[in-house]
């Protein structure tokens, strides 16, 4: 109780107070799942929508539990663990929420379950078929992985993919295995460097290194079989790999999945689990946890996705995925149609109110 507390503390007064400095005069507020208690007394005081954007499934399910890479339990302690895990988040965050509403003047106190006018799925239906079924008709709607595009990565420093040395690299050789563990903190940069050089070596595959927040550059010795690049736009690097090694963020999860190459997702904690173990469900990937990994594990993993089975499913399953601009459209329409139909309903009110 005491850690979960501070995880919600967090960053929590910050939030509400740059909320308070750009809220006035939106037509609807776009959150997230962690800032949605903020978002939404915000939004009730203006009277607008208040969207939720999930980049996995966060909402009581029979399929899956709350806790990240927990094993499978029956679909009954399923969702029961989940009636446990919103009662204990309302207990620890009620007081300060309803002394947000009354700040605001917003009626009513803060309930166990969040009350947004949608909550879409950011991620492709076509990998959580039981939940599409499960969750049909309660205004969540699936609309595929969203995407930043080249330009809008090359804006916030997220691409080096123009590095004319990394071009010639790719040319001078085979297709090569991509590692790269973005954001999450890799516990022993040294032995998971001396890892992943040992592994590619024993499979017989160049290794393109993104040193990431972990600082896997430092520890690392380039020659003609490694590279070491920063943040790279994965849209344009996966589909010349051949496999994808990765912490199993929904954003890389889904660029490597739309690229068509095997996955095998090193995870750390929040949704990578879950990812990890899609990409194990449909034969695409394999998955393990980050901590504790060496070349033995990695080189098992490796062995396992670069057979031929899994890039033919791999390519197969890319195919039927939503397109990142069929989803950008398809979430702002929903965002519009919000928007329209809530300002449609206040009209109305009030010609029945005169």
């Amino acid at each position: 109780m005491k850690a979960l507390a501070e995880i919600r503390d967090l960053g929590w007064s910050q939030a509400v107070s740059d909320m308070a400095a750009m809220y006035e005069g939106a037509d609807a507020i776009v959150t997230g799942f962690i800032t949605e208690q903020i978002a939404q007394p915000y939004a009730e005081s203006l009277g607008v929508p208040c969207l939720s954007l999930h980049h996995a499934p966060i909402r009581p399910t029979r399929h899956i539990g709350p806790v990240p890479g927990a094993p499978a339990l029956p679909p009954l302690l399923n969702s029961a663990m989940w009636t446990v895990a919103q009662y204990t988040m309302w207990l620890l965050t009620r007081n300060r929420q309803n002394e947000l509403r009354r700040r605001l003047g917003v009626s009513g106190a803060a309930g166990v379950n969040y009350r947004g006018a949608l909550e879409i799925q950011a991620y492709d239906p076509l990998l959580c078929q039981e939940l599409v079924r499960e969750w049909a008709g309660q205004r969540r709607p699936f609309v595929g992985f969203l995407n930043l595009s080249r330009e809008q990565r090359v804006r916030i420093g997220l691409d080096s993919t123009d590095d004319p040395g990394l071009a010639a690299w790719f040319e001078a050789g085979d297709a090569p295995v991509y590692f790269g563990f973005g954001s999450m903190p890799v516990p022993d940069v040294a032995a998971t460097a001396a890892a992943i050089v040992d592994a590619a070596q024993r499979v017989g595959v160049r290794a393109l290194i993104s040193s990431g927040w972990g600082a896997l550059a430092a520890a690392v010795a380039e020659d003609d079989r490694v590279r070491v690049v920063g943040a790279v736009d994965h849209d344009r690097i996966f589909p010349r790999c051949r496999a994808v090694v990765h912490h199993g963020g929904a954003g890389t999860t889904a660029a490597a999945l739309r690229a068509g190459v095997p996955s095998l997702v090193c995870w750390v904690g929040s949704d990578q689990p879950y990812w990890g173990a899609r990409c194990v469900r449909y034969g695409v990937g394999e998955t393990t946890r980050l901590p504790g990994i060496d070349a033995d594990i990695l080189t098992e993993k490796l062995a396992t996705i670069l057979s031929s089975e899994y890039t033919r499913r791999a390519r197969a399953l890319a195919e039927g995925l939503i397109s990142p601009e069929q989803a950008v459209r398809r979430c702002a329409d929903l965002i519009e149609r919000s928007v329209h139909d809530r300002a449609t309903h206040a009209d109305d009110s009030e010609s029945e109110r005169t």
